[in-house]
């Protein structure tokens, strides 16, 4: 079962109210208990006080005397209504009262005492001594009435809290869920290709923040899928010529043996490549870094390719410096062997390129310059990009150059396309290790 924010956020609501009316019903118990403990613990010392008052010899009065004085000191309000009656321990009769009635005494023993009177019930307490029995009661609706008042005070302030936390609530739903919702709506009414930055977003920082990273996602994902496609293009354009060849000469009655083993040497390289690109998209190179002699890997490269580089008219030369870095020698030189595979189909005879190892400013730098036609700024810069070509065949430098720059990628170095140094025509391509 999945559950929705926004009934997560009614099951804290009701939750916070039910929460409050439990605390405040216990609240009220409890403090009725309390207040009845305290009254009558009021009700029975006064009750013993006004006995020894009472008692005492020089306190005698006459009735009357002492029913004026009770009727001054205990009158009948509606504020704080207690009922005192004065009683003879062995006649029983009322000596006193401060309201006028004429009940007899029906038991003279210490007790709590309940009475109705006056269409009232009266809830007190009974004390004897020196033959005097004196009663102390308040009408039982005080203590209802003084409990209400209890629950008022603390109801005003729970409920007053609790508005504003439902308030804060609501606030907080507002600027969080809502838009939340707008955006898995506006994410359900998309088609599965739309990756179109999402425009809907809210106030608050953390709605922001999960709209741009959607759609920073969605950019990178759709960047993802137009390399992919080109690279799909780009792999397509690659095989046919090849492939076309091949039918071409299968179909003759006489194939020249030498154009099919040299297309199929193509094939065979343009599969190793793309089984390298592979590898590297899923990152098992990592694990196999050791040391590499830069500076070995270059002279190695410039054996395999200096009688092609003669054949074409063109001449390399060399300027390498004994230094070593950590990676993997079979992609470091499958990025050299494809540096120099464009040399040799890009520039015309008569170029002349230099191959140069140095360190430059703590970072070891490979470059490889050369004197041919060069290309223009906007060119260089979109060298930068994957699956690029710059032929008659189409836009750029096609697959060996996508591998460069993922294995510079996989090594955390950089490949640049720059112009040269001193100003002349070529073209100077530099990959520049970390530190």
């Amino acid at each position: 079962m999945k559950l929705r924010l926004t009934w997560v956020a009614a099951l804290l609501a009701l939750t916070m109210v039910a929460s409050a009316v439990t605390g405040v019903v216990a609240t009220y118990r409890q403090a009725g208990e309390e207040l009845r403990e305290v009254l009558e613990d009021d009700l029975e010392n006064q009750c013993r006080l006004l006995l020894r008052l009472l008692s005492a010899p020089q306190a005698r009065q006459p009735t009357p005397a002492l029913e004026q004085l009770l009727r001054s000191a205990f009158p009948d309000d509606d504020e704080e209504t207690l009922w005192v009656n004065l009683y003879d321990a062995g006649t029983r009769s009322l000596l006193g009262s401060n309201l006028r009635h004429a009940l007899p005494l029906q038991d003279a023993t210490d007790d709590e005492l309940r009475l109705s009177f006056a269409g009232h019930s009266w809830h007190g307490c009974q004390r004897r001594g020196n033959g005097l029995v004196v009663q102390l009661l308040r009408r039982s609706d005080r203590y209802a009435e003084v409990g209400g008042e209890i629950l008022e005070d603390i109801m005003l302030p729970v409920l007053a809290g609790s508005a504003i936390n439902l308030g804060l609530l609501a606030v907080l739903i507002g600027l969080s869920l809502w838009p939340l919702a707008g955006l898995v709506r506006e994410l359900g009414t998309r088609h599965a290709d739309s990756l179109a930055p999402l425009k809907k977003g809210g106030m608050t920082v953390e709605i922001g923040t999960l709209r741009e990273a959607l759609n920073r996602m969605m950019a990178n994902v759709d960047s993802a899928l137009q390399r992919e496609r080109h690279f799909a293009s780009d792999v397509a354009h690659e095989l046919r010529t090849p492939l076309t060849t091949l039918k071409l000469e299968l179909a003759s009655t006489h194939p020249d043996q030498q154009v099919l083993k040299a297309e199929v040497d193509r094939l065979a390289g343009l599969v190793g490549q793309l089984l390298i690109l592979a590898r590297l998209e899923q990152g098992r190179w990592h694990a196999a870094f050791s040391t590499v002699d830069l500076e070995a890997l270059c002279l190695r490269g410039i054996a395999r390719f200096e009688a092609r580089m003669r054949q074409a008219g063109m001449a390399l030369q060399a300027g390498l410096e004994p230094v070593v870095v950590e990676g993997e020698a079979t992609l470091l030189q499958a990025l050299l062997d494809n540096l120099l595979d464009n040399l040799l189909a890009h520039c015309p005879p008569g170029t002349q390129a230099l191959l140069r190892l140095r360190r430059e400013a703590g970072q070891v730098v490979l470059e490889l310059i050369d004197t041919g036609p060069g290309l223009s700024a906007s060119q260089r810069q979109q060298m930068g990009r994957d699956f690029t070509r710059f032929d008659s065949r189409g836009p750029g430098l096609g697959l060996g150059l996508a591998i460069c720059q993922r294995i510079a990628h996989a090594h955390g170095a950089s490949l640049s396309f720059l112009a040269r140094e001193d100003g002349q025509p070529g073209l100077r391509v530099r990959l520049a290790f970390p530190r």
